[in-house]
């Protein structure tokens, strides 16, 4: 079913399209709450807090198929607060999560390492487009950049990852 169909349906009063939506999303939400969180924990509750903003907002956004570009900006923005509010005493690089396909490259290079030498912005960028699978568009709008924007920060990052590994 497509995505506006389920939004249709919600906005009628149908809860069952929340929970198609959550199913739908919840796995790429938490994952990417686990990257800018420091623990498991606080993951999850970013994650539970992102869907429960989404659905108060739900009526007030004009989608057009933007859903999930909108969802992760929520994500994005619900983990700064919860950083900024929480102010973890060890750097969120040094999270005991690891993504498993992070965790070494077939040459053995840790290219976790070689994300965490990236400048934020660029690392970002990379993290939404090639980890969540977002558009460069979508990854754009995440970020509240224009898309040339989003377009250089991406050629640098691989540029610079290319060189690093």
């Amino acid at each position: 079913m497509r995505e506006d169909e389920i939004l249709e349906r919600l906005n009628g009063g149908d809860a069952s399209a929340l929970d198609e939506l959550v199913r739908a999303y919840y796995p790429d939400i938490l994952r990417y709450c686990r990257r800018h969180s420091p623990d498991e924990a606080s993951a999850e509750d970013a994650a539970q807090e992102t869907f429960l903003k989404a659905v108060r907002h739900l009526d007030a956004h004009a989608f057009r198929g933007r859903f999930r570009a909108w969802l992760y900006k929520i994500a994005a923005n619900t983990c700064a607060d919860r950083c900024r509010r929480e102010t973890p005493a060890e750097p969120l690089s040094d999270s005991p999560y690891i993504d498993p396909g992070f965790e070494r490259t077939e040459l053995g290079i840790d290219l976790g390492s070689a994300l965490a030498a990236l400048p934020e912005a660029q690392r970002e960028v990379v993290l939404l487009r090639y980890v969540h699978g977002l558009k460069l568009r979508e990854a754009a709008e995440v970020l509240g950049v224009p898309l040339r924007t989003a377009q250089s920060r991406e050629r640098a990052a691989l540029k610079a990852l290319k060189k690093l590994l």
